[in-house]
C-alpha cells in the first residue's frame, strides 16, 4: 500500500426521517477520520413536501445536486435575491461565506426531489468573504462515457472532461455522479494533497486505492486521502462493479484546519462561531423574502 493513501473504514450512512416528507442517509467528517476533508457533511436524501424553513450557513459551501430520476424542480430562495427552481440534473452551489440565509423546497403536486446535499469547508481565508452562488443547469453538466460506464462530471474533472463552471467556485472540488453496468471498471485520479468520498448510492461497488480495496454495498461510503508528501502527482481510485452501481465521488484539497461547527456554521474557532451566530441574530446575514404563496 502506498505510504501517502490512506483510506477509511467502510462508513454505513446514519438513516434520518424529519415529518413525513423528508428521508435522507447522513454522514458526517468524524465517523471517518478526517479524511474526506473538505467535505463536512453529506445527505443522501429523499423530499416530497416542504420541510425545512428558511436558516442560516457561514463558513461554508451548502451545495445541493438532483439526481436525474428526481420529479419536479426544487426551489431555491436565498437572502441574495436568487430565486429559482433546480431541476433533476442540476447543480447549485451557495457559497455562504461570511454569511446568508436560504431554503430549498419541492413546490406543486406529486413532487420527489431526489438530491444531495453537501457541506463543502471553505479554507480560513474565505469564510468571511462575501457569499454568492453558482447554478448549473442539467446540460451544461458534461459527461465521460465509455464501454459500461457514464459518469457526469458535475463540477471539476475527470478522464480528461471538465465542468466550465467549475472555475466559478471558491475553490477546487470535483462532484461525479456514476454508472457502472456489470463488470464494468471506472477510474479517477486523485491529485496529490486530496481527500475524495465515495458513496455507493445502489449497488455494489468495489474500490481499490493501490493495494487497498473496499467492498460498498448500497447506502454506504469511505474517504480516501493523497497526502500532499507524496511524490507522485496523483493515485488513482478504481471502482468495479458486479452488478449495476449508482455512485458519486466527492472531492477536493485537504485544508486541514481545525473545526469548530455548530448546525449550518462551520468555522475555525468557538469565537468564530459565536461571532457568526451573534450576526445572524442581529439579521446581517440578510432577510430572506418569500411569496406570500410559500410561506
Amino acid at each position: 500500500m502506498n505510504p501517502f493513501a490512506r483510506i477509511s473504514k467502510v462508513v454505513a450512512g446514519h438513516d434520518m426521517t424529519i415529518g413525513d416528507a423528508f428521508r435522507a442517509k447522513h454522514f458526517e467528517e468524524r465517523a471517518f477520520d478526517g479524511l474526506m476533508d473538505p467535505v463536512v457533511m453529506l445527505d443522501h436524501f429523499h423530499m416530497t413536501g416542504p420541510t425545512f424553513a428558511p436558516h442560516p450557513h457561514a463558513g461554508i459551501s451548502a451545495v445541493t445536486y438532483m439526481f436525474e430520476d428526481a420529479v419536479g424542480a426544487h426551489v431555491n430562495y436565498d437572502s441574495l435575491g436568487n430565486h429559482g427552481p433546480i431541476h433533476p440534473g442540476a447543480l447549485h452551489w451557495f457559497a455562504a461565506g461570511r454569511g446568508a440565509v436560504h431554503t430549498e423546497q419541492p413546490e406543486g403536486e406529486n413532487q420527489h426531489v431526489h438530491a444531495l446535499q453537501i457541506f463543502v469547508n471553505l479554507p480560513a481565508s474565505k469564510k468571511f468573504d462575501a457569499p454568492y452562488a453558482v447554478h448549473a443547469e442539467p446540460h451544461e453538466i458534461p459527461e465521460f462515457r465509455t464501454k459500461g460506464v457514464r459518469v457526469r462530471v458535475a463540477s471539476g474533472s475527470s478522464n480528461g472532461i471538465q465542468a466550465p463552471h467549475t472555475q466559478q467556485l471558491p475553490e477546487p472540488f470535483t462532484l461525479l455522479d456514476g454508472f457502472l453496468w456489470p463488470s464494468a471498471e471506472f477510474s479517477h485520479d486523485l491529485p496529490r494533497g486530496w481527500s475524495a468520498m465515495i458513496y455507493a448510492v445502489s449497488g455494489g461497488l468495489h474500490v481499490t486505492v493501490d493495494e487497498g480495496v473496499r467492498h460498498l454495498n448500497e447506502g454506504e461510503a469511505i474517504a480516501v486521502a493523497f497526502d500532499e508528501q507524496a511524490t507522485a502527482e496523483a493515485i488513482a481510485v478504481r471502482l468495479a462493479a458486479e452488478g449495476d452501481s449508482h455512485f458519486v465521488v466527492l472531492s477536493g484539497p485537504a485544508l486541514h484546519e481545525p473545526i469548530a461547527k455548530h448546525g449550518p456554521f462551520v468555522m475555525n474557532t468557538r469565537e468564530q462561531l459565536e461571532d457568526r451566530i451573534r450576526a445572524y441574530q442581529r439579521g446581517e446575514l440578510g432577510q430572506l423574502v418569500m411569496p406570500p404563496s410559500r410561506r
